[in-house]
């Protein structure tokens, strides 16, 4: 086990100014108070917590992508991940966006939901593109571009990237899932 400790009494300042406005802006869409834990072991870098922590708040809530179709995403690549801890973060804001059980059952499954609308199947395509490292299908990527233009696809592989980020700071340093979160499914345990 190689945990980080939590930095959050030696940090003042901006430092202390970043951290405190991460959390309310995440308030919201998580349904608790206070900044996750993956952000708050990433503080031990506040350079990097704060550059990480813009770019998820830039994706996350000032995106092209609708938020059904963005939580879609994330909760995909989670699975290719085997990323538990970001599956338990993302469960809330995908049915705080309209994401049915049902849908979330396929996902965590493996599948692409076939109730889905034809865009958010196409977005999952790219996901899978993304985490086989191969390139996006040309004509996903059309469904993609015609839907949410050029900077959509783009918001789609840097979502991946910085879910993939996420993912090896929970990986490398540990991070349990908090208390009060939903247990992610048996596959992402």
């Amino acid at each position: 086990m190689a945990p980080l400790p939590d930095p959050t009494d030696q940090l003042a300042g901006e430092d202390k100014a970043v951290f405190d406005r991460m959390a309310s802006v995440r308030a919201h869409a998580e349904g608790r108070a206070g900044l996750v834990e993956v952000y708050v072991r990433m503080f031990n870098n506040p350079v990097l917590a704060r550059s990480v922590g813009a770019l998820g708040e830039q994706l996350r809530f000032h995106g092209t992508l609708p938020d059904d179709v963005r939580e879609l995403a994330i909760l995909r690549f989670a699975t290719h991940q085997g990323s538990g801890y970001e599956w338990s973060h993302h469960q809330r804001p995908a049915e705080l966006a309209g994401v049915s059980a049902e849908a979330l059952a396929e996902l965590a499954a493996g599948r692409i939901p076939a109730a889905l609308p034809d865009t958010s199947k196409a977005a999952l395509a790219v996901v899978d593109a993304v985490a086989a490292r191969t390139s996006i299908p040309s004509e996903v990527q059309e469904r993609i571009v015609a839907a949410y233009g050029h900077a959509g696809v783009v918001e789609l592989v840097i979502l991946c990237g910085l879910y993939a980020t996420m993912s090896y700071m929970v990986f490398a340093f540990d991070i349990p899932i908090e208390d009060g979160l939903p247990t992610p499914p048996d596959s992402l345990r």
